[in-house]
């Protein structure tokens, strides 16, 4: 414990000068103060990686009830990642240190958030009514249309939330930049996928095939560069790779995935069968992905 706090002192950049009066005391207090913005930065990105992926999560479950593909399981799906959406959301939003903090910063955030609020809480009452009626097609044509601004939003409220919890030192703000970057980029791929599954649907109920199309393309590329990237580091994505060895076997499998996942989004027309084997792929990348996401987090929690 002694040698961690030491760690922890010499990664903020502070020296025992800092500690007044009781050389002990004072040490105590700046870990304590560490520990305490570690586990703030936690709530956010935990915030950030889970809501950002329910988006395109929720809104694929809608689009697999409007193909009545197996709808029941997916009336039941989106609802549950709908109500845990809505109770994450309104733990940030019941937060006003939260959003005093980031409000320093940026002035319109309040504003932000009430417009997200307003976003969310027309979506949640269609996947409320879709949970209830399969066949609500204006429900189902809200969500298509709304789904990328509820994305949109939930990013502009993470990168803000990111940027207020930064240090004024310039070592330990240096540093929690590289620690969001890798936090950021790690949890994309999941988002990725869902995104370009969400789309494929889209284009297989004809809906905005042009921004589909290109939406799918981009994601590709995207996630090739994403996935080697954090393996063998990316100089444009700020990302270093690694070289623990629990972590490349979990990004292998999730690679593997990943590849069975594209050859399926890339193919014309997809038969029924393959779309329930490009669903269990998408499912299986996300569970794979996020034990990579966990080790990440872990590995670089000191």
């Amino acid at each position: 414990m002694v040698l961690k706090k030491i760690i922890i002192l010499v990664f903020l950049g502070v020296t025992f000068v800092n500690a007044n009066g009781n050389l002990m005391e004072g040490l105590t207090n700046i870990v304590d103060k560490a520990e305490d913005k570690k586990a703030e930065d936690k709530k956010v990105l935990n915030y950030a990686f889970k809501q950002r992926m329910r988006t395109q999560w929720i809104a694929r479950d809608i689009l697999l009830v409007s193909m009545d593909f197996d709808a029941s399981h997916y009336q039941n799906e989106a609802i549950k990642n709908a109500n845990a959406f809505n109770e994450n959301f309104y733990k940030l939003i019941e937060s006003k240190a939260d959003i005093e903090k980031a409000e320093k910063l940026y002035p319109n955030f309040p504003k932000k958030v009430n417009e997200l609020n307003i976003t969310w809480s027309k979506f949640y009452e269609s996947v409320k009514k879709i949970s209830k009626d399969k066949k609500d097609k204006e429900s189902v044509k809200f969500i298509v249309e709304n789904n990328i601004k509820l994305l949109d939003d939930i990013s502009y409220i993470f990168t803000h939330f990111i940027n207020s919890y930064q240090s004024s030192d310039k070592l330990e703000a240096s540093m929690a930049h590289i620690k969001s970057m890798l936090y950021t980029q790690v949890g994309k791929p999941r988002l990725y996928v869902n995104r370009m599954v969400k789309n494929k649907l889209s284009l297989e109920k004809n809906i905005a095939v042009k921004e589909s199309k290109k939406s799918i393309q981009e994601d590709i590329e995207k996630m090739d560069q994403l996935m080697k990237a954090l393996k063998d580091g990316d100089k444009e994505l700020e990302l270093n790779g690694t070289e623990d060895r629990k972590i490349l076997e979990k990004l292998s499998v999730s690679q593997s995935l990943w590849e069975e996942v594209k050859v399926l989004i890339q193919k014309k027309k997809l038969k029924k069968e393959e779309w329930s084997i490009l669903i269990q792929k998408n499912d299986d990348f996300i569970e794979a992905q996020t034990e990579v996401v966990k080790l990440t987090l872990a590995s670089n929690d000191n």
